[in-house]
């Protein structure tokens, strides 16, 4: 048996697209709600029988440094593995593609005891079009693993471990398994998401003296949206325009970004002339 462990918030728009893909490899799902009011708790209650949802945690409360994030991916980790061994780890702009079946993957999973698996993760920005300018052409993330006993991440306050390490590590390559990943496909959506995340670490730090990712981090990730593509042989499988469903500004990223520079007098970080800092 494999189990998904994913941790969301407002982004049930997503998780109702995905959870038909993600059956693909997992046979049974354990969800981390962190506070979201779209719903997300409610739907997968209810949808507890048709996809096999084994738990839906939730977080106590929301908001910057208010729980470390390591701490909420242990729970979900702790609760998967009193169905099985064998875990992966999706985001929720996340699912896993590739020539591989289910069956292949829990054969190398039981076959290989206590291995974290790493995996490419694969950018899409359209259909059949993936980034690969500077780190996004050769990147592999860590969301498979085995495990035979507990096991512990290591503390984060925010980006921590998607699962822990147990000890042993490998690598499944392209085009046998991979990370299909959403994140470039809509440019103000990656530029709300990638500001709101130079404003919390711009209020942990200030807030609560909490060591941050600098804010030039997200500024080479986005690369003033000048980014290179090339084409992917497999398609995208959701549709590309799935995030212009959304009204970004009733997104909680936008109005937290909107709340704290108010209350925390923060200056422009750089929003790439995005008009996310001074928009009305």
């Amino acid at each position: 048996m494999i189990v998904q462990i994913t941790q969301t918030r407002n982004e049930l728009y997503l998780i109702k697209e995905m959870l038909p893909l993600w059956q693909k490899y997992a046979d049974g799902f354990i969800f981390l709600d962190d506070c979201s009011h779209d719903g997300t708790s409610e739907f997968l209650e209810s949808h507890k029988d048709e996809y096999n949802i084994l738990s839906v945690l939730k977080t106590d409360s929301p908001g910057a440094a208010t729980y470390s994030e390591s701490d909420g991916r242990q729970r979900l980790f702790d609760e998967a593995l009193k169905h099985s061994g064998n875990i992966i780890c999706m985001d929720s702009d996340e699912y896993l593609d590739g020539t591989m079946q289910k069956d292949q993957l829990e054969h190398v999973m039981e076959t290989n005891p206590d291995t974290l698996i790493y995996l490419r993760w694969i950018q899409y920005a359209g259909d059949n079009k993936i980034r690969v300018d500077g780190p996004w052409r050769e990147n592999y993330k860590d969301r498979i693993g085995s495990y035979s006993k507990p096991t512990k991440f290591k503390d984060a306050t925010m980006h921590a471990e998607h699962i822990p390490h147990p000890g042993k590590h490998g690598v499944i390559g392209v085009p046998d398994l991979f990370i299909a990943h959403l994140q470039w496909l809509d440019k103000p959506t990656v530029a709300v998401k990638q500001y709101f995340w130079k404003v919390v670490d711009f209020v942990n730090n200030k807030k609560y003296g909490i060591e941050t990712t600098p804010a030039s981090a997200y500024d080479e990730s986005v690369a003033n949206f000048d980014w290179e593509y090339e084409d992917f042989s497999f398609p995208l499988k959701v549709r590309s325009d799935i995030y212009s469903t959304q009204d970004l500004q009733e997104s909680y990223k936008y109005k937290f970004i909107k709340e704290s520079i108010q209350q925390y007098d923060i200056p422009n970080l750089n929003d790439w002339g995005m008009e996310i800092h001074d928009s009305k």
